[in-house]
């Protein structure tokens, strides 16, 4: 059983959107969508599952434990490998891993959401907003730093970088975990992660 309410994980989110939206987004403009695992935020831990969508790929970093951002009461990831993981925020998850690459979680839960990729128009205060709500952010952006075009280009690499490895690490941990559990499982069953 992984502890996850002190732990910060990424994943993918995949969306269709316009290019006057910018590279910065918020958590409270996503719509939670009813799927197989209920209402929530469909993600994947697979970057090739996510550019194989033809939509936007999104960087989300969450973490399940809300109490610290004013959402009490919502802690923990739950593992389902059967398929009965739909009542997950009934029960005060903060989502639900169904497969090693697959998650749904709750909107509440995500602390910061940005593009992958931003060929757009260079944005200093918005990249400093989001690297300021990041847990471990990739790179400081003092005052004193250089607003150059050659400066941006590789904070945007720097980020999508960082946001692919954490995702990678995000994987690792909870994709072995749901694996232990379908092997483990015996008719229809949960586990925490």
């Amino acid at each position: 059983m992984l502890r996850c309410r002190d732990v910060t994980f990424h994943a993918y989110y995949c969306v269709q959107l316009f290019d006057s939206i910018g590279f910065e987004l918020y958590a409270k403009d996503l719509q939670e969508v009813k799927g197989s695992h209920g209402l929530g935020i469909y993600c994947t831990m697979d970057l090739q599952k996510a550019r194989d969508t033809g939509k936007t790929v999104l960087l989300a970093e969450f973490k399940a434990n809300t109490a610290e951002r004013g959402v009490p009461g919502i802690s923990d990831i739950l593992v389902s490998s059967s398929g009965n993981g739909d009542n997950w925020r009934e029960r005060g998850y903060a989502g639900v891993v169904y497969s090693t690459t697959e998650l749904c979680i709750r909107v509440e839960s995500i602390r910061v959401l940005y593009r992958r990729e931003w060929p757009g128009e260079i944005s200093w205060p918005s990249l400093k907003r989001i690297v300021d709500a990041m847990q471990d952010p990739p790179l400081a952006l003092e005052s004193d730093f250089s607003q150059s075009e050659a400066a941006w280009a590789k904070a945007m690499e720097r980020l999508k970088s960082y946001g692919d490895n954490q995702v990678q690490k995000a994987q690792e941990q909870l994709g072995p975990a749901w694996q232990k559990h379908a092997e483990t499982a015996v008719g229809p069953t949960c586990a925490v992660c």
